[in-house]
């Protein structure tokens, strides 16, 4: 099995595929900046594309003979490969946390100076749950994610719960559907069982057979 990300978004002002993958071609891996393209192709609904970000952090390092810290700047460098499909106002990130969105809003609008407009797509996430378990066979919720739940009288905080029977967590679900933060699933995917997890950001992260790839992104994008 392999890992895969699929975080959507929604995006707004995106110039035709031709004119933005122009934009890409032009905007190339210029020396320092901070963003550059690694590579873009080009259809009549999409443009697909892979863009790099460049970082400095620091390492610091014990200089033992002259009892001194010292510093040493590392550079680091994340890779979004993405996909837009500006009739549908669609971006999808295949790599990457939810962050990824916020980095490629911040490419298209200030560095291709496009007036575009990028955002997360809010999930209902009882109501995606649901539609996944229409849409799959042998859907199984696995555990869920909340930020504020009552323990008892003198405690709350985040819980986890895991569920042995999907029934028990679709109730405990409904009862605090307002402080979800993330949720895992499986169901069976073509080939082998598929094990999803998503946030009420529209964040996929799923493992599955490489050939069941396409087959389960199909699966989430009609939840969304």
């Amino acid at each position: 099995m392999a890992t895969f990300k699929l975080n959507v978004a929604r995006i707004r002002g995106c110039p035709a595929p031709k004119e933005l993958a122009k934009a890409l071609e032009v905007f190339g891996l210029p020396e320092g900046d901070a963003f550059g393209v690694l590579n873009h192709s080009v259809s009549e609904q999409a443009v697909f594309a892979a863009v790099v970000h460049k970082t400095l952090s620091t390492v610091q390092q014990l200089d033992a003979d002259n009892r001194e810290i010292t510093s040493t700047p590392v550079e680091k460098v994340s890779v979004y490969p993405f996909a837009v499909k500006p009739s549908s106002e669609v971006l999808e990130i295949y790599a990457g946390a939810a962050s990824a969105i916020k980095q490629l809003g911040m490419f298209f609008s200030s560095r291709l100076a496009l007036p575009t407009i990028v955002e997360p797509i809010e999930l209902d996430i009882p109501a995606t749950l649901a539609k996944l378990a229409s849409a799959t066979e042998r859907f199984q919720l696995r555990s869920i994610r909340v930020s504020d739940y009552a323990h008892s009288s003198y405690m709350s905080g985040p819980y986890a719960p895991k569920f042995l029977d999907t029934a028990h967590g679709m109730d405990f679900l409904t009862e605090y559907a307002e402080f979800v933060t993330a949720a895992a699933v499986r169901f069976a995917g073509p080939t082998g069982h598929v094990n999803v997890k998503l946030t009420p950001k529209a964040n996929f992260s799923f493992s599955c057979a490489e050939d069941d790839q396409p087959t389960v992104q199909a699966i989430l994008r009609k939840v969304i």
